[in-house]
């Protein structure tokens, strides 16, 4: 059985009207095309939908059955075709955010409620985690994007580069090395130094730079979050190196920071799409909000 949206749509205007005549000049067509399509309609059902006198109409018993179904498919149809144009225009749907946790704390929070004054309709949902899941969260469709650090080359993935955040040495305003102007990672070898996990993106940073300097420090503690290690370093259990965005996270407690010298370690942070998927006005409103608030991010963390 097979039956046209339209053709339910005639079905419905003729029950409406009780007239060929009133429904064909309401539908645009004409009455005898009117017949016709009514005529298909009953075949399809297998029954007569209109008892047809030449003074009346009326409905049959399984033509009320058959109008009622249709008045409920039409209307169904006509309310999925405005939930798209209001997904696509932005009017209504949901936007799905994976983001570090750390970029998250520092340029989520302002632009969503920018987003929202603009996009009232939008539900806006964000789920921080690490950046292997956020990468995974838009491969597999969950997430619209993903704000994290650049990923590695797949065709799938388009990365737009919000800017690059330095490492930061992070110790006791009372520490040795906050007396200094500038700091070189090879300085922070004496000290007992505070890791993140090896599934931490900023793990791979400090290693990396340690590295350059042919050291290889044991770490004194090793933690999964960053405000973990600020707390650590503020209790005077060693030092720590973070990126410039997360310093905002641990604003007014006794701590000093200093950019980390010899090498000059960054990360690219950015936004990361399918190549594939247009993004919507909503998507696109959000990463111009976002890469307004990187700059701010950044001009705080100095």
């Amino acid at each position: 059985m097979y039956l046209t949206v339209r053709e339910l749509e005639t079905l419905v205007a003729v029950a409406d009207a009780m007239s060929f005549s009133e429904a064909a000049t309401k539908l645009g067509i004409s009455q005898p095309s009117l017949s016709e399509t009514i005529k298909r309609v009953e075949a399809e059902l297998g029954v007569r939908v209109f008892e047809r006198t030449t003074r009346s109409l009326s409905l049959t018993p399984e033509g009320e059955h058959a109008v009622a179904v249709a008045r409920e498919a039409t209307r169904d149809f006509r309310l999925a075709l405005e939930s798209i144009a209001d997904r696509t225009q932005g009017r209504r749907g949901r936007l799905t955010v994976a983001a570090l946790p750390s970029v998250a704390c520092a340029m989520l929070p302002f632009a969503i409620q920018s987003l929202s004054s603009r996009y009232p309709g939008i539900e806006v949902r964000v789920h921080d985690v690490l950046h292997e899941r956020a990468v995974d969260m838009v491969l597999d469709g969950v997430a619209d994007l993903a704000l994290s650090i650049r990923p590695a080359e797949r065709a799938a993935l388009r990365f737009d580069e919000l800017g690059s955040d330095g490492l930061h040495l992070v110790c006791r305003a009372d520490h040795a090395l906050a007396r200094r102007k500038q700091v070189r990672w090879s300085d922070l070898a004496p000290f007992p130094f505070i890791a993140l996990a090896r599934t931490s993106s900023v793990r791979r940073l400090t290693d990396a730079a340690f590295t350059y300097c042919n050291l290889n420090p044991e770490p004194a503690f090793t933690v999964e979050q960053i405000p973990s290690a600020a707390a650590l370093v503020e209790a005077g259990l060693g030092i720590t190196a973070l990126p410039a965005l997360t310093l905002g996270m641990f604003r007014g407690q006794d701590l000093t920071t200093r950019p980390l010298k010899e090498p000059e370690i960054k990360r690219s942070v950015g936004v990361i799409t399918l190549e594939r998927r247009a993004p919507t006005p909503p998507a696109k409103e959000l990463l111009a909000r976002l890469a307004e608030e990187f700059r701010r991010a950044m001009t705080r963390s100095l």
